[in-house]
């Protein structure tokens, strides 16, 4: 196959699911929660509460039509670009949710203040659960050390491959896992996939460990159900991620064995295209989770019996609850999507729109990893352009 056409059928991919995704999460969230702002529960679907909804659905798909115009007329036009495309067009996904989103939180704060919507800035975080999974117990470790197992054979693979490669290898793969680049051999490049690896799992499981030891939104008036949602939610997210972790580092593993293996072309081919459908596997079943679901288990629907009723009154009784300070409140949530609360000794916790785990970006952990993050991206984003480049 043409690596132009694999990339073209990727962005086509790419900007098809994040496009689904945006316009399905006004369905995921919370129904006390509208745009990033607290409202009535009684109030999530009234006429003007569904308008918004509609609205943010509806700029979404425009957005998205327009980027997979843009693609299509790059690759129609200037094919040679279709790298560049693959690395740069995905970011205009952003500023389209940004446009989606920011003008229907602004009527939802309208919205509120004409209504007269009072409702309460109190808001309880379960603290038990979020205790012992601060021990990472509760993570579903086997897929990151299957993860790890696999980076540690590619590593000591390539290190044993070392002093038998020819001191040219090579340094770039089409969708043929055939070698358009070379590269002189240094240790460097050898393990550059593995290394790669380790970012991928770090990443992963990071992520997983924030959504254990993220601190959920508990309802008052239904704590049992509301406890036995998060303990479905982390179960099921954890594995979904965990399986990601897994099928992602296989792949990254598989497309560097022609780095320091003679691996002919067809077997190349059967084991990238292979690991591709690895991929799209967990990949979906994590869509199916998130959809399924929703906002720390908000749309688990949970029937309770004697037993699970005893054990999770034992979770949810006075001491093992405590109000969220400020979480609750509108005024600590700018853009109605961004916690910001000094005040606030948590890190990690729940975020206001979809189901994804947010940040206190009032605390300076939180500043110096986003600080980080960001010259991280900018340094890797430069990296690979001039490599590109120079290609």
């Amino acid at each position: 196959m043409n690596e132009n056409i694999f990339l073209f059928a990727t962005n086509i991919f790419i900007f098809v699911l994040c496009g689904g995704m945006f316009m399905i999460i006004p369905h995921l969230t919370r129904k006390s929660l509208l745009f990033g702002v607290k409202i009535p529960q009684a109030q999530a679907n009234c006429p003007e509460a569904a308008a918004m909804k509609k609205q943010y659905v509806l700029t979404c798909l425009l957005g998205s039509v327009v980027i997979l115009a843009i693609c299509i007329v790059q690759f129609i036009l200037i094919p040679e670009w279709t790298l560049f495309a693959t690395m740069y067009l995905w970011l205009l996904i952003i500023p389209v949710y940004f446009i989606a989103f920011v003008p229907n939180w602004k009527k939802a704060v309208r919205l509120k203040a004409d209504k007269g919507w009072q409702v309460s800035n109190v808001m309880f975080a379960e603290t038990k659960s979020s205790h012992t999974r601060g021990n990472l117990h509760a993570l579903p470790w086997g897929w990151y050390i299957a993860s790890f197992v696999i980076v540690v054979v590619t590593a000591v693979l390539a290190v044993a491959r070392y002093p038998h490669l020819p001191d040219m290898i090579p340094g770039h793969m089409d969708a043929n896992m055939q070698a358009t680049r070379y590269v002189p051999k240094t240790m460097f490049s050898v393990l550059m996939m593995p290394l790669i690896n380790v970012a991928t799992l770090l990443i992963m499981l990071f992520a997983g460990i924030a959504i254990e030891k993220a601190k959920l939104q508990m309802d008052p008036g239904n704590l049992r159900i509301s406890f036995m949602q998060h303990r479905i939610y982390r179960k099921r997210m954890g594995n979904a991620m965990g399986f990601l972790a897994l099928a992602t580092v296989l792949l990254v593993g598989v497309v560097g064995l022609p780095i320091i293996f003679d691996v002919p072309s067809q077997i190349g081919l059967t084991l990238f295209w292979g690991s591709m459908v690895l991929v799209a596997v967990p990949l979906i079943v994590l869509i199916l989770v998130v959809i399924k679901t929703g906002q720390g288990g908000c749309k688990v629907k949970i029937e309770l019996s004697e037993s699970d009723m005893e054990d999770a009154a034992q979770q949810t009784t006075a001491p093992e609850m405590s109000k969220a300070v400020g979480r609750g409140d509108d005024k600590y949530w700018k853009l109605g999507m961004f916690y910001y609360n000094p005040e606030d000794p948590a890190i990690v916790v729940e975020d206001r729109f979809g189901t994804n785990i947010g940040f206190n970006y009032g605390r300076l952990p939180v500043q110096i990893g986003m600080a980080l993050l960001g010259v991280g991206l900018v340094v890797l984003y430069v990296w690979l352009t001039v490599v590109l480049v120079r290609m």
